[in-house]
């Protein structure tokens, strides 16, 4: 069930710390996706699921991003009511090449620990 006006108003902190750490995740989960059939434990391909689990794990809340304005969860519990479905991704991903901040972070996290 979507979030209403009303109950939005009421506990707008909450609601929007909610929202961001679903963006966050879902972020994390879609990176996650790059891996699959990448990663390798003593029993093979790690499943995509163990990988995502084990990137979000390791994601600190201070360490969250802001959703951008347009942004629409896909659970529908964190959407407003107001807010239509997400629209599908569609065609192949474009990656950008550029050197950021969230990518050498992001290579600092994987680097941290070996053991995936």
């Amino acid at each position: 069930m979507a979030i209403t006006k009303a109950q939005y108003e009421d506990m707008k902190e909450y609601w929007d710390y909610q929202r961001k750490v679903q963006y966050n995740k879902e972020t994390i989960y879609r990176m996650a996706e790059q891996f699959e059939n990448r990663v390798y434990s003593d029993f093979g391909a790690m499943p995509l699921e163990n990988i995502q689990e084990i990137l979000w794990g390791r994601i600190k809340s201070e360490d969250y991003e802001d959703p951008h304005k347009n942004w629409i969860p896909e659970d529908e519990s964190l959407r407003f009511d107001w807010e239509d479905k997400p629209k599908e991704r569609k065609g192949k991903l474009v990656v950008v090449k550029a050197r950021d901040k969230w990518q050498e972070d992001f290579e600092k996290l994987i680097n941290e620990d070996n053991n995936l």
